[in-house]
């Protein structure tokens, strides 16, 4: 037998002999790795002992339920949450209530089980949890447990929440007295009472707050920037404008030396029975040096209810690209807040997205699997995206249909850059033509690749080539929906040129009288709807109106059908920036939405996220009031556009 066999054996025959670790020994192992921070230790250790201790008595199902109460604290060490909820919600049911032997780990399990509840904005269930463990804790512990259920509660029960934040004050007071922990105390009663509607009251608190963390000074942290930024808010609440901007600009927000960038998506939730059109929020957002949204805290909403978690869900999905936050500091980047509304916008649906049923259609035909859903920002969405490219990849090779789908989501994604955009919609676009795709298909994804230019190439009517080459192919050619389709973005793209308009009318007329769209078909409408609007603008009332009425829609549906008007004139100027803000030397973005009346003057005009909050709403609605836009032919007058958006941004001159 080979020397290396021969030693193979001997250690086998050694490792028999050893005596196993008795389960305490291995339970006291495991912990001891967990202590020094090696979780995936830990973890092994902590599963086999779950197997180990199997059994039916009650000493069995304690100990059982002990093992996954820490199994569940290694998996969080790991980043593992879904499993390390799994495990703690287990071992906790197993843990007798009434043995003061584990009257503290199931304390700390349950404070983990808040923790996590409430990271995943299930404010009720952290409540019950962070409730449940506060008797069972101390030193520490109890003060996260307290912060929980101050934090949790002010917007369910905010006097509950309130009498919480008083023994939590009490509890700071103790001795030792901790000067930082009261002031954090401070700083969340006070946002307790801004939520009652108590805005004087909560002054104080944050005032009390500032000086026990030593004042305004540069010297900032954490704690600092949360009662800054809270006392900023509640003196704007108070109406006292300066004093907001006094205590704005010491938090630093909104003067670095790199202005913190609006995110590159950043849909606002829409409004619905939840979420009212007057309902504002503020929200804590902590965004990762990856751009994706780390922990989206409510901080003061202006009714109870869960009004204020819905802002906080929309926000934790948003995306910023991670080269514009290089320059931005970790600290701020942990603590930013912005002020937030629903949106009431009717978004308008493209033209290629009239072909996507026959897309899906295709798609289904090809057996393509649907992408998953639930990851809800582009941020999140952007490696799983790009792992599932390459699993397709791998399974059917380079120019599978089933590459479509992804390749046109990563294109579209803000994230991904305009060249990569390009070739990937190319490619898309390729592998579409190999596999004989339908027309519709090919038209669907032509549309979409004329989108990805750069804006000096409009001039140049670049926009236009890749559609007339579209048009000139003779599968597009033969198939009504697909040849009306790159129609209708033709001439979009020529409305926006005075000397252009005539041929665009020209195009959409072969649109609206195209034999192969029905009466009832969307293109047909969506033709003559744009075709009253290039009409009027030109002069032609009776023309606008006969072909209103050959869309055959009503009023209401024309702002979803219509092409958005040409902006035709914007008005802004330094005069515009609020001149407190320019004093205190800071900037920030608003985004806006608004209507248009059918003289394309908007209308409605509200900010729907603002940074930082309640400083540049107003004079971003100022700017947007001024513009004004190409009229739109409504019969009754009525709204010529709905869901417009705009974001403006504050930059001083340096």
């Amino acid at each position: 037998m080979p020397a290396i066999a021969l030693l193979a054996v001997a250690l086998a025959s050694v490792q028999a002999q050893q005596p196993a670790l008795t389960v305490q020994q291995q339970f006291e192992a495991a912990t001891a790795a967990l202590d020094k921070g090696d979780a995936s230790e830990a973890l092994r250790l902590y599963e086999d002992l779950e197997r180990r201790v199997g059994g039916s008595g009650a000493a069995a199902s304690r100990s059982r339920a002990l093992v996954r109460v820490r199994k569940g604290q290694a998996l969080l060490n790991l980043q593992r949450w879904s499993e390390a909820e799994a495990a703690l919600r287990a071992g906790v049911a197993g843990l007798p209530a009434d043995d003061a032997s584990l009257r503290e780990d199931r304390g700390i399990a349950l404070l983990d089980l808040g923790e996590l509840a409430e990271h995943a904005l299930d404010y009720g269930e952290a409540l019950s949890d962070y409730r449940s463990a506060e008797a069972g804790l101390t030193g520490g512990y109890r003060v996260r447990a307290l912060r929980g259920l101050i934090q949790t509660g002010m917007f369910y029960d905010a006097p509950a929440a309130l009498a919480d934040s008083d023994r939590a004050l009490a509890f700071a007071g103790e001795t030792p007295a901790d000067k930082r922990r009261e002031a954090v105390f401070r700083t969340m009663r006070g946002r307790v009472l801004l939520n009652l509607g108590r805005t004087g009251e909560a002054r104080k608190e944050f005032a009390h707050a500032v000086s026990l963390l030593g004042g305004l000074t540069e010297k900032v942290d954490i704690n600092d920037l949360a009662a800054r930024s809270d006392a900023a808010i509640a003196a704007r609440l108070a109406g006292d404008e300066e004093e907001a901007r006094k205590y704005l600009a010491w938090t630093g927000a909104g003067h670095f030396d790199e202005p913190f960038p609006p995110a590159a998506d950043m849909p606002p939730p829409l409004c619905d029975e939840e979420l009212k059109p007057d309902d504002v929020a503020v929200v804590e957002l902590s965004v990762a040096k990856d751009g994706t949204v780390g922990d989206a805290l409510p901080v003061y909403s202006s009714r109870q209810g869960t009004s204020a978690l819905a802002f906080a869900r929309a926000a934790s999905g948003w995306s910023w690209q991670p080269e514009r936050l290089e320059r931005i500091g970790a600290l701020f980047r942990a603590v930013t807040r912005v002020e937030m509304r629903c949106s009431t916008a009717a978004h308008h649906a493209g033209v290629d997205q009239l072909l996507r049923p026959e897309v899906d259609a295709w798609l289904e035909r090809m057996h393509v699997p649907a992408l998953d859903a639930d990851i809800a920002g582009q941020a999140q969405r952007l490696k799983p995206l790009r792992d599932e490219l390459a699993r397709r990849e791998a399974a059917s090779g380079p120019n599978a249909p089933a590459l479509v789908p992804i390749l046109v989501e990563l294109a579209h994604n803000p994230l991904v850059g305009q060249e990569e955009s390009r070739l990937l919609l190319d490619r898309a676009l390729g592998i579409a033509r190999a596999a004989n795709a339908p027309a519709p298909v090919v038209a669907f994804l032509g549309i979409r690749r004329s989108l990805m230019i750069d804006w000096r190439e409009l001039r140049g009517g670049v926009y236009e080539r890749p559609l007339r080459a579209l048009l000139a192919d003779p599968k597009i050619v033969q198939d009504d929906h697909a040849v009306n389709a790159v129609r209708l973005a033709l001439a979009g793209a020529m409305a926006n040129s005075k000397n252009r308009r005539p041929e665009a009318m020209t195009l959409l007329e072969e649109v609206g009288k195209a034999p192969g769209l029905g009466a009832g078909d969307a293109m047909r409408a969506a033709a003559f709807a744009r075709l009253s609007s290039l009409r009027l603008a030109s002069g032609d009332a009776e023309g606008a109106r006969a072909a209103f009425v050959a869309s055959g829609v009503r009023a209401d549906q024309c702002a979803l059908l219509d092409a958005t008007p040409r902006l035709k004139r914007m008005a802004g100027s330094s005069d515009d920036f609020p001149n407190a803000a320019l004093r205190w030397g800071f900037e920030g973005w608003v985004k806006l939405e608004y209507d248009l009346t059918a003289a394309g003057v908007p209308t409605r005009v509200r900010p729907t996220v603002a940074y930082p909050p309640f400083i540049f709403g107003k004079a971003g609605s100022d700017i947007v009031e001024r513009l004004r836009y190409d009229p739109s032919f409504r019969p009754d007058g009525s709204l010529g556009c709905g869901g417009m958006e705009r974001s403006i941004n504050f930059r001083i001159a340096r």
